[in-house]
Protein backbone atom coordinates (compact mmCIF):
# COMPACT_ATOMS: atom_id res chain seq x y z
CA UNK A 1 0.00 0.00 0.00
CA UNK A 2 2.65 2.69 1.09
CA UNK A 3 4.27 1.63 -2.41
CA UNK A 4 1.20 2.56 -4.50
CA UNK A 5 1.04 5.83 -2.58
CA UNK A 6 4.59 6.94 -3.16
CA UNK A 7 4.48 5.78 -6.48
CA UNK A 8 1.32 8.07 -7.25
CA UNK A 9 2.94 10.96 -5.08
CA UNK A 10 5.94 11.15 -7.46
CA UNK A 11 4.26 10.55 -10.82
CA UNK A 12 2.11 13.41 -9.59
CA UNK A 13 5.18 15.15 -8.80
CA UNK A 14 6.95 14.40 -12.22
CA UNK A 15 4.06 15.68 -14.15
CA UNK A 16 3.70 18.99 -12.75
CA UNK A 17 7.82 19.28 -12.87
CA UNK A 18 7.27 18.56 -16.86
CA UNK A 19 4.88 21.44 -17.19
CA UNK A 20 6.18 24.42 -19.62
CA UNK A 21 3.62 27.10 -18.09
CA UNK A 22 6.11 28.25 -15.46
CA UNK A 23 6.75 31.93 -15.14
CA UNK A 24 10.49 31.65 -16.46
CA UNK A 25 8.52 29.85 -20.11
CA UNK A 26 6.30 31.86 -20.34
CA UNK A 27 8.99 35.11 -20.61
CA UNK A 28 11.35 32.92 -22.92
CA UNK A 29 8.64 32.34 -25.21
CA UNK A 30 7.57 36.05 -25.10
CA UNK A 31 11.24 36.93 -25.70
CA UNK A 32 11.74 34.95 -28.67
CA UNK A 33 8.56 36.34 -29.72
CA UNK A 34 9.41 40.04 -29.31
CA UNK A 35 13.43 39.10 -30.57
CA UNK A 36 11.50 37.37 -33.82
CA UNK A 37 9.69 39.80 -35.17
CA UNK A 38 11.93 42.74 -34.29
CA UNK A 39 14.60 40.74 -36.60
CA UNK A 40 11.75 40.67 -39.36
CA UNK A 41 11.41 44.48 -38.43
CA UNK A 42 15.38 44.69 -38.88
CA UNK A 43 15.34 42.90 -42.00
CA UNK A 44 12.39 45.15 -43.71
CA UNK A 45 15.30 47.98 -43.60
CA UNK A 46 12.63 50.27 -43.27
CA UNK A 47 13.90 53.94 -42.18
CA UNK A 48 11.32 56.56 -43.26
CA UNK A 49 7.43 55.49 -42.03
CA UNK A 50 4.60 56.66 -40.22
CA UNK A 51 2.22 55.42 -38.11
CA UNK A 52 -0.33 56.73 -34.60
CA UNK A 53 0.59 56.05 -31.31
CA UNK A 54 -1.56 55.01 -28.49
CA UNK A 55 -0.28 54.66 -24.87
CA UNK A 56 -2.99 54.80 -22.30
CA UNK A 57 -2.88 53.63 -19.02
CA UNK A 58 -4.65 50.40 -18.95
CA UNK A 59 -5.37 50.14 -15.21
CA UNK A 60 -5.69 53.52 -14.43
CA UNK A 61 -9.57 54.46 -13.97
CA UNK A 62 -9.03 57.84 -12.47
CA UNK A 63 -6.56 59.47 -15.48
CA UNK A 64 -7.39 60.68 -18.78
CA UNK A 65 -5.43 58.92 -21.21
CA UNK A 66 -3.43 61.36 -23.64
CA UNK A 67 -4.90 60.76 -27.18
CA UNK A 68 -3.07 59.32 -30.19
CA UNK A 69 -0.21 60.66 -31.82
CA UNK A 70 1.05 60.67 -35.53
CA UNK A 71 4.49 60.07 -35.35
CA UNK A 72 6.41 60.75 -38.99
CA UNK A 73 10.37 58.91 -39.31
CA UNK A 74 12.45 60.10 -41.83
CA UNK A 75 16.02 57.94 -41.70
CA UNK A 76 15.36 56.51 -38.48
CA UNK A 77 14.90 59.72 -36.50
CA UNK A 78 10.98 61.48 -35.39
CA UNK A 79 10.66 64.49 -37.90
CA UNK A 80 6.74 65.28 -36.57
CA UNK A 81 4.78 64.30 -34.09
CA UNK A 82 0.89 65.64 -34.42
CA UNK A 83 -2.20 65.16 -32.11
CA UNK A 84 -4.91 64.83 -34.61
CA UNK A 85 -7.56 65.18 -31.85
CA UNK A 86 -6.49 68.39 -31.13
CA UNK A 87 -5.01 69.27 -34.67
CA UNK A 88 -1.36 70.68 -33.03
CA UNK A 89 1.99 69.31 -33.39
CA UNK A 90 4.15 68.53 -30.41
CA UNK A 91 7.76 69.60 -29.89
CA UNK A 92 10.14 67.08 -31.48
CA UNK A 93 12.44 67.11 -28.18
CA UNK A 94 9.78 64.94 -26.91
CA UNK A 95 11.29 61.37 -25.78
CA UNK A 96 7.89 60.46 -24.73
CA UNK A 97 7.18 59.65 -28.21
CA UNK A 98 8.99 56.17 -29.71
CA UNK A 99 10.10 55.04 -33.16
CA UNK A 100 8.97 51.34 -33.75
CA UNK A 101 13.44 50.50 -32.64
CA UNK A 102 11.94 52.39 -29.26
CA UNK A 103 9.19 50.07 -28.74
CA UNK A 104 10.83 47.07 -29.58
CA UNK A 105 13.44 47.99 -27.00
CA UNK A 106 10.86 48.54 -24.61
CA UNK A 107 9.10 45.19 -25.12
CA UNK A 108 12.38 43.60 -24.45
CA UNK A 109 13.31 45.41 -21.35
CA UNK A 110 10.11 45.23 -19.84
CA UNK A 111 8.90 41.52 -21.32
CA UNK A 112 8.12 39.84 -18.23
CA UNK A 113 5.33 42.74 -17.50
CA UNK A 114 3.29 42.09 -20.58
CA UNK A 115 0.22 40.45 -19.85
CA UNK A 116 -1.17 37.91 -22.69
CA UNK A 117 -0.10 37.79 -26.05
CA UNK A 118 1.20 41.04 -28.29
CA UNK A 119 0.20 41.23 -31.89
CA UNK A 120 2.35 41.99 -34.50
CA UNK A 121 2.35 42.73 -38.18
CA UNK A 122 2.43 39.58 -40.50
CA UNK A 123 4.51 41.36 -43.34
CA UNK A 124 7.02 43.90 -41.33
CA UNK A 125 7.17 42.66 -38.18
CA UNK A 126 6.38 46.00 -36.00
CA UNK A 127 3.84 45.45 -32.86
CA UNK A 128 0.47 46.59 -33.24
CA UNK A 129 -0.82 45.67 -29.75
CA UNK A 130 0.40 44.51 -25.87
CA UNK A 131 -0.45 45.73 -22.62
CA UNK A 132 1.76 45.60 -19.60
CA UNK A 133 1.22 45.78 -16.04
CA UNK A 134 4.10 45.74 -13.26
CA UNK A 135 1.76 44.41 -10.14
CA UNK A 136 -1.31 44.55 -8.26
CA UNK A 137 -1.17 48.40 -7.95
CA UNK A 138 -3.13 50.44 -9.94
CA UNK A 139 -1.46 53.17 -12.61
CA UNK A 140 1.63 50.86 -13.16
CA UNK A 141 0.20 49.53 -16.37
CA UNK A 142 -0.31 50.55 -20.40
CA UNK A 143 -2.04 49.26 -23.40
CA UNK A 144 0.23 50.15 -26.68
CA UNK A 145 -1.71 50.34 -29.90
CA UNK A 146 0.60 51.08 -33.15
CA UNK A 147 -2.17 52.01 -36.18
CA UNK A 148 -2.38 53.65 -39.52
CA UNK A 149 1.34 52.47 -40.64
CA UNK A 150 2.55 53.95 -43.54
Amino acid sequence: MNFKLLMCTLSFSLLFACNDSSPDSQTTELTNLVGTNYQKWKNSNINTYAFTYHAPPSDCPATDALPPVEITIENNVITKLYIPELGESLELDSQVYPTIADVFENMLKSVEHIKGTPSFDKTFGYPISYETDISDLECDGYSITITSFM
